[in-house]
């Protein structure tokens, strides 16, 4: 589903009741925000706490992006790639089991 919604002058932006309860959204649900230059996506969180952890290690991967200037666009190309060559290996796999 996709949906346009906008930032309110306090910087909220309010998910579609449509959405909200297709996934059974509720008030005080938490959600991990992830951002590069044009994209955020919220996940929700199935835990009341954040892994700590998890959110210290991709700060740390983010940072070393940003020491060794690699762009969100060059990780989303290098993650099609890697995809594309899965794929390509996965069929073979199936037809060599023919």
């Amino acid at each position: 589903m996709i949906e346009v919604v906008t930032i309110s002058s306090k910087g909220q932006v309010v998910i579609p009741k449509s959405i909200r309860e297709e996934m059974g959204l509720r008030k005080q649900d938490k959600f991990l925000l992830v951002h590069d230059r044009e994209s955020v996506i919220l996940r929700r969180l199935k835990s009341e706490q954040p892994d700590k952890k998890l959110l210290s290690l991709l700060d740390e991967v983010a940072r070393k992006f940003e020491e060794a200037k690699i762009t969100p666009e060059q990780v989303t190309g290098e993650i099609r790639k890697v995809r594309k060559v899965r794929k390509v290996r996965k069929v073979r796999k199936v037809r060599t089991k023919k």
